[in-house]
């Protein structure tokens, strides 16, 4: 066997050389690009903690505007929680601005972990079931919506947590599912970000997809289906047809991260 996944350090390796070297992930890969729209997010959850509130919000998807009067009441109290703090209080308080994401995103990944887990569970009872989802129900409206999606889409799941690697490009990742649809291939990722769904990640499908290519397996790919399972109960979905610009797009971003990784080994 010459790759293997571990557990405890979610690290891919591969034997080469007469010796286990650390695989890169897709999600690594595809750091190399600009997330501007999570760097102001980090930014709001800081001043939040300071007196601070958004513009503007939305309930069920509908964009709610805050008055100007809304904003100064929920300052004004920032300024007096301030106001009864020492300098010992106000260093607290802005070391925990300062890692506010931090804690928000740990509760975040917490869900995730869970939908995730749930999903994976049901997935492979499915498959030990002839590949359909029956009659399956969930506390968690997250996964009630993706059995709903797999019921109403007449989903056969062929594989769950798929370990899938590629020695050509050193790269290995897990493929959240491979299904198919009007006997049709798809890849499938679940995503449950408050944010949505992004162009890149069809990217990293398409790297999954490289990957699954080497090792001969599922030639036959149409597209990539991304999942965005909600905590507040929302769903979307999004799908994009396996083709040469998916697999450019990852494989440009490949490029740039092993460059950037070279020119680091070499500067002394």
């Amino acid at each position: 066997m010459k790759y293997r996944f571990l557990e405890e350090r979610h690290i891919h390796q591969i034997f080469k050389d007469d010796k286990w070297q650390n695989l890169t992930g897709c999600t690594t890969i595809l750091s190399v690009l600009a997330k501007p729209a999570l760097i102001q997010w980090a930014a709001d959850e800081a001043v939040s903690q300071l007196g601070w509130i958004k513009e503007d919000y939305y309930v069920d998807d509908i964009k709610v505007e805050r008055t100007e009067e809304e904003r100064l009441e929920v300052a004004k109290r920032g300024i007096d929680k301030i106001m009864t703090l020492d300098t010992k209080g106000y260093l607290e308080l802005l070391d925990n601005a300062r890692v506010a994401h931090c804690r928000k995103k740990e509760k975040a990944g917490i869900f995730g972990k869970n939908t995730h887990a749930e999903i994976e569970k049901l997935i492979k009872e499915a498959i030990t079931l002839g590949g359909y989802v029956r009659n399956a129900k969930s506390e968690i409206p997250a996964v009630q919506n993706f059995i709903k999606w797999a019921a109403d889409n007449k989903v056969k799941f062929l594989e769950s947590e798929k370990h899938i690697y590629s020695e050509k490009h050193f790269l290995g990742g897990v493929v959240d599912f491979v299904c198919e649809i009007e006997e049709r291939v798809w890849l499938g990722d679940i995503k449950t970000a408050k944010s949505g769904i992004y162009p890149e990640n069809f990217a990293q499908m398409s790297g999954y997809q490289i990957m699954l290519n080497e090792m001969n397996l599922y030639p036959d790919i149409l597209g990539y289906i991304v999942l965005n399972l909600k905590e507040n109960g929302k769903m979307a979905e999004k799908r994009s047809i396996s083709n040469e610009n998916n697999i450019n797009f990852f494989l440009s971003c490949l490029t740039i991260y092993r460059e950037q990784e070279r020119i680091k080994g070499q500067i002394l």
